[in-house]
């Protein structure tokens, strides 16, 4: 069972996320004509509306009117104009490095040698797990890490976030003006309640989750929260989805703002609550509740394996991945790439160019099969477990896959490859080529991802009343 409190618990990063909003909620328009998977009413996010009005002391003069979704289309099976592709790379397992043939020296110096290089690497890899460890998966060191980011660069969650980056092909003048309003409604009208259930692998733990109710909808997204995303801009984008007539469900990861435990689990035992968050949203919401499962980044990956869940519940009708990882170890080998590639970009210039092959003495597989005992160690399962990809060919729901070509921490590949493996009976796949503003930011482009995301809803509502008319 649920219970309800104010939002006002203090998070351990101290955002502001889960404060209770004391202002009327935002009153919304009842379009004309609206499609058949949204037959909510749409808000108009607007400093031009009477509740907006009286939250805020911005000139109505700075705002215009967003326009709510009434877009009625289809959405395309696969817009990829960068024509990227997947490889092997994007399908990699902790696992693997375990059946790896390995070249056994020939010589009796060889051996030698190849000992010693292991007894040495034993030590360094074992050192380098140690430190990434709790940078990456620990509740104090992604924090430390989060708040580095927010002194380097103090603006990185304001509104410009969205559109700030974003090319002229996807309208940049169009987000700013719906982000701007969307953060005031966030800030100044959102009717935030805190919800908590039980965890359901904790027994003396609890999850946590900020509901945000739109007035006669039916309809429900639970949004999965990226890693150290802060809870005010998963509040933020949310609006993309209350925009469109939905009630909004944001819970916080396990280990980091108000989320329990001390470390983060990527989404392996978060997506084991989601099933109970929709009972709870059923009896909230009421009957005929409709639900969609949306993330971003570790979020996505969260809705990926909840949406594989075999008690699935029967009223969630799709799930949205964007910009998800297909592995922790591809995404894992990835970011150990880009640290390669840094060394080796001065290492080019010298006047006998060098290009390492893999970071003296620190080896990628015997890394990452380290950061895997550790995590074993500390969180109970592997790392192969929290794994999108294998998520993918068990999930028997629309599956639509989001990612932007310029994505610098995970790349676009690694979405192909969950498209090109989901066995979903609806998959659709969108990469976002050009400037889009990188990780994370495909929301930027608000019109075309309100419109694509509808249209793919659309002919999933389609795909169902034809089935409902056949038998």
């Amino acid at each position: 069972m649920a219970t309800t409190s104010n939002a006002s618990a203090d998070t351990t990063s101290g955002s502001s996320a889960d404060s209770t909003s004391q202002t009327e909620a935002v009153s919304y328009d009842q379009p004309a004509t609206q499609s058949q998977s949204n037959q909510s009413n749409v808000v108009v996010l607007s400093e031009d509306n009477p509740a907006t009005q009286q939250n805020t002391q911005a000139s109505t003069a700075d705002y215009q009117d967003v326009p709510s979704v009434l877009y009625t289309g289809a959405t395309p099976d696969v817009i990829n104009d960068a024509n990227v592709t997947a490889s092997s790379a994007d399908d990699m397992k902790a696992a693997d490095f375990n059946n790896e043939p390995t070249d056994q020296p020939t010589t009796l110096l060889g051996k030698i040698a190849s000992d010693v290089n292991d007894k040495i690497t034993d030590v360094t890899t074992g050192t380098a797990a140690k430190v990434v460890f709790p940078i990456g998966f620990s509740r104090k060191g992604s924090d430390a890490y989060s708040k580095l980011e927010d002194i380097q660069e103090p603006d990185r969650y304001d509104t410009s976030r969205a559109y700030g980056g974003l090319g002229e092909k996807y309208d940049p003048a169009a987000s700013e003006t719906f982000y701007n309003a969307a953060q005031d409604w966030w800030d100044n009208v959102a009717d935030k309640q805190t919800l908590t259930i039980p965890s359901s692998s904790f027994p003396n733990e609890t999850s946590t989750a900020t509901f945000v109710a739109n007035p006669g909808s039916k309809q429900t997204v639970i949004i999965g929260q990226g890693w150290t995303e802060h809870p005010d801009w998963v509040g933020v984008v949310s609006g993309v989805w209350y925009n469109m007539g939905y009630n909004v469900l944001m819970p916080s990861q396990r280990g980091q703002f108000s989320g329990d435990g001390d470390y983060i689990p990527f989404g392996y035992y978060d997506s084991q609550d989601w099933k109970n968050w929709v009972n709870v949203m059923d009896s909230t919401v009421g009957p005929d509740e409709e639900v969609i499962y949306y993330g971003q980044s570790m979020g996505a990956a969260t809705a990926l394996d909840a949406a594989a869940d075999p008690q699935l519940p029967s009223n969630v009708k799709a799930v949205i991945a964007d910009c998800s990882f297909s592995s922790l170890t591809s995404l894992g080998n990835s970011l150990y790439n880009g640290a390669l590639n840094k060394i080796n970009g001065p290492l080019g210039k010298l006047i006998v160019p060098i290009k390492l092959n893999s970071i003296p003495l620190i080896p990628f597989d015997k890394t990452m099969q380290n950061v895997d005992k550790i995590n074993e160690a500390k969180q109970g399962f592997d790392l192969d477990d929290a794994s999108p990809i294998d998520a993918v060919a068990k999930i028997t729901i629309p599956s639509y896959f989001i990612t932007t070509e310029d994505d610098d921490f995970i790349p676009d590949t690694e979405s192909v490859a969950l498209y090109n493996a989901s066995v979903a009976p609806i998959r659709k796949l969108w990469v976002l080529d050009g400037a889009v503003g990188g990780h994370a930011h495909a929301e930027g482009a608000v019109e075309q991802y309100q419109q694509n995301i509808q249209g793919f809803l659309n002919e999933v509502d389609q795909a169902k009343n034809a089935s409902i008319q056949v038998a």
